[in-house]
């Protein structure tokens, strides 16, 4: 009988600890998991988001990765991410691109950035001029000395060619010649992967001059953030100051360099999709853009 009853308890534990891993399997199985690439500008806002919602939502894993904005569309156009974090616009041709893959792209606007144009502290210059800027870049400026700093030659750091910071500043800064040519960078100009990296060699370099989002730059110390002139006659306005960005200055355009952040998804998205982006909009979402140093939406 002792033998009967052990072998009937025995085939309860079993069956108890087979329905306990069923379940934990079943749980596994409904994780909502949610996929973000793109901007590396927007990589520690994204992750921040990212972060506090999974917190809220335990049974949601939100995975962010960079790469840049033209890595993270083309990925949601390849349909192998649902979010695809970008700091510029689609361009028409992958608007076009997206129509004849059957995706349909909805734009979200997330946040706003400025992109500071940076130097090593040691750099006694203050500020510079949109034309300055668009003359250091294109390679028409050469040395320091020209424009009133020291007698020490211009080294170009910039971002590779897929980043929207690269886009913007291309078509916002560098702009278009008299023949309506677009205007690329200087040869000598040394391609950095990701904002980090360009970061450290201004940092490191009392000859460099970059260019990145200021949400990334505002609290560092190892290298200036110069003040921009829309024009000769205009006020220099700083997008940060005292490790502090310049909120207003963004909102109103009177900081010359700014831009908005975006996030595109392949229409309204699943019902995942829709409670994250609902997250990020809501004023949860855009207190997280304050306090990562971004610029959040203005308040309607």
């Amino acid at each position: 009988m002792k033998i009967k009853n052990t072998v009937i308890l025995i085939a309860i534990l079993a069956a108890t600890l087979l329905f306990v891993t069923g379940c934990k399997k079943k749980v596994e199985v409904e994780k909502t998991v949610l996929s973000v690439k793109g901007s590396d500008t927007m990589v520690n806002l994204s992750q921040k988001w990212a972060e506090n919602y999974m917190k809220k939502n335990t049974n949601a894993s939100v995975q962010v990765t960079g790469g840049g904005s033209g890595t993270g569309i083309a990925a949601l156009l390849n349909k192998t991410v649902d979010i695809a974090n970008a700091s510029r616009e689609l361009k028409e041709k992958e608007y076009a691109k997206a129509k004849e893959l059957g995706i349909a792209p909805k734009e979200f606007k997330v946040a706003l950035d400025g992109i500071a144009v940076i130097v090593s502290p040691e750099n006694k210059l203050t500020e510079l001029t949109l034309d300055q800027i668009r003359d250091l870049f294109i390679g028409k400026i050469t040395n320091w000395k020209e424009l009133g700093g020291a007698d020490l030659p211009v080294v170009l750091y910039g971002r590779e060619n897929s980043s929207g910071t690269y886009e913007f500043f291309k078509e916002h800064v560098l702009g278009k010649d008299q023949r309506g040519n677009t205007r690329d960078f200087a040869n000598s100009t040394q391609v950095l992967q990701g904002t980090a990296a360009l970061g450290e060699a201004i940092a490191r370099d009392v000859k460099g001059v970059g260019y990145g989002g200021v949400g990334y730059f505002a609290e560092r110390t190892d290298v200036k953030i110069l003040k921009v002139k829309a024009s000769e006659e205009a006020p220099a306005i700083a997008p940060a100051e005292n490790g502090n960005v310049n909120y207003e200055a963004i909102w109103n355009g009177s900081y010359s360099i700014s831009r908005y952040l975006y996030c595109y998804t392949n229409g309204s998205g699943d019902q995942k999709i829709k409670d994250f982006m609902d997250f990020i909009l809501s004023q949860e979402g855009q207190d997280l853009v304050k306090q990562m140093e971004y610029i959040p939406l203005p308040t309607k």
